[in-house]
């Protein structure tokens, strides 16, 4: 593909660049046609992040914003150099330097210069934050400005609201400008380089990890069009044998795997794929299924998280509970008794939800759920949260059975589940008549999305039925799902 110009470099697109040569290569020259069509970030994401940012120009208040939309890169140059002459705190200062253009998120007048102010709505510092700082000291110290300091402002996990939002606690600011300072020779290094690999052809780039660094990089469907869509090596789970060695070996199926390159369950899933295979262990099944008593309880938790905690006891990114879906069985062959709670949009779910669970689950009941770290984990901080229900919280998770635990033993095992006993990998491959495909929401992230949609919704009650109407479907199939899976178990073990 020629070229005629060479295009400017963003921050975002250095970026890109640093992460792999080919992907800003795409980007600038074949995004059109081959970027994935489900990259973009969702609306709440980035709804999220500008709150974010927002709330933390609050830390700095009293600046001037250089807005992007409707106005032009020279246009935003001018308006900041105004800016710079007139104000103390400016919000997305812009500049260029060489060709590379970048927008500083906060710039606060100190003495001696500026400090530069980077707002990421992470819970720590990313590798890749350096490299985004290191790139705006570069073109705005060479564009004339002195930085005095390079800070990034983070989310504090550790912070837990208490009344009015404390912006001070909310935040954590790390002072990384003696390694932005170091790495300015590489900067300089990086763009030349980028520039360099822009002005020729398409980068010849094997896929590797960085593919999925951060992010899924949104030209996975065009780099990887190669990798067999079912039963790639890719599908090799665990610890051992690198994934990436072998296909560039030149193995790109899981069943084409030499034995002698994989041990233990990577080796057992080989196997598995090559006979097509199903493992049974009836004597490690057959003791799952001794640990069980009768009423049993199928229990699945959807929860929210949000950078900006919204009530009083939330953390940011907390997992906070809306919803849970429960099928009681009484005694072995009895019918299913079906209870369910979902949270009204706007409110703290925390109390009815724990209310509602504790009324209509049995005292003495078996509880199964899969996964038990995340629904007794949230249970621990309910009884924190609510100490005079401790007791019986505590006596509930004591009653909790693991069904993830006879598929993680692989005392039961499918070589359709890809290496994997995630519900979603499990359920398909035993059970054909129950599917997550034709639902609306599938997966918990979705859930989660779908919950922060709702309570947008208030009023457009016919909107907000419809999505109430989704999740209480997609939880529901939780339980169901394991309600079948357990069939499986006991018919697998010869258990009448």
């Amino acid at each position: 593909m020629k070229k005629t110009t060479i295009p400017g470099l963003s921050k975002s697109r250095y970026l890109y660049g640093v992460r792999c040569p080919k992907y800003l290569w795409l980007e600038n020259f074949r995004k059109k046609e081959l970027r994935n069509e489900f990259d973009e970030p969702t609306e709440e994401i980035l709804a999220q992040g500008h709150r974010v940012g927002a709330l933390a120009q609050e830390l700095f208040p009293g600046g001037i914003e250089i807005p992007y939309a409707g106005l032009t890169i020279e246009e935003q140059l001018q308006q900041t150099e105004e800016a710079l002459k007139h104000n103390k705190v400016i919000y997305e200062a812009s500049f260029q330097h060489n060709g590379v253009f970048v927008k500083a998120d906060i710039l606060r007048r100190v003495r001696g210069g500026w400090e530069l102010h980077e707002v990421k709505s992470t819970s720590k510092v990313k590798d890749y934050h350096y490299d985004d700082l290191a790139a705006q000291y570069h073109v705005i110290s060479n564009a004339g400005i002195k930085i005095t300091k390079a800070h990034l402002v983070h989310i504090n996990t550790s912070y837990e609201r208490k009344g009015k939002l404390d912006l001070n606690q909310l935040f954590t600011i790390v002072n990384l400008t003696e390694t932005v300072l170091e790495m300015q020779p590489s900067v300089e290094k990086q763009i030349a380089k980028e520039k360099k690999m822009l002005s020729g052809q398409e980068p010849d780039m094997p896929i590797g990890p960085y593919c999925f660094d951060q992010y899924e990089c949104p030209y996975t469907g065009y780099c990887w069009r190669n990798v067999p869509e079912e039963g790639s090596v890719f599908d090799l789970a665990g610890n051992g044998v690198d994934c990436y060695t072998l296909y560039h070996e030149g193995i790109t199926k899981l069943k084409d795997i030499p034995l002698d390159r994989v041990k233990g369950k990577q080796r057992q899933q080989v196997e598995a794929a090559k006979k097509k295979q199903t493992i049974v262990n009836k004597e490690g099944l057959q003791k799952f299924l001794d640990s069980l008593w009768y009423p049993l309880c199928y229990l699945d938790f959807e929860t929210f998280t949000e950078a900006v905690p919204s009530y009083d006891s939330q953390k940011p990114y907390q997992q906070i509970p809306f919803q849970f879906s429960l099928h009681i069985q009484k005694k072995p062959g009895a019918r299913l008794y079906h209870h369910e709670y979902l949270a009204s949009p706007g409110i703290d779910p925390r109390k009815e939800f724990l209310d509602e669970l504790l009324k209509v689950l049995p005292e003495d009941g078996c509880v199964m759920v899969y996964y038990k770290p995340f629904e007794a984990g949230r249970l621990e901080e309910l009884s924190k949260l609510f100490p005079r229900k401790k007791k019986q919280i505590q006596a509930l998770i004591a009653n909790m059975i693991d069904l993830l635990d006879p598929f993680k033993a692989r005392h039961l095992y499918s070589w359709k589940q890809k290496g994997s006993h995630s519900l979603k990998a499990v359920l398909p491959a035993f059970v054909e008549d129950l599917s997550y495909d034709d639902l609306e929401i599938a997966n918990g992230g979705a859930a989660m999305q779908a919950y922060h949609v709702m309570c947008g919704l208030v009023d457009s009650p016919r909107k907000l039925a419809t999505l109430r109407k989704h999740l209480l479907t997609y939880c529901m199939q939780d339980t169901l799902a394991m309600v079948r899976l357990l069939e499986v178990v006991k018919l697998k073990s010869g258990t009448k």
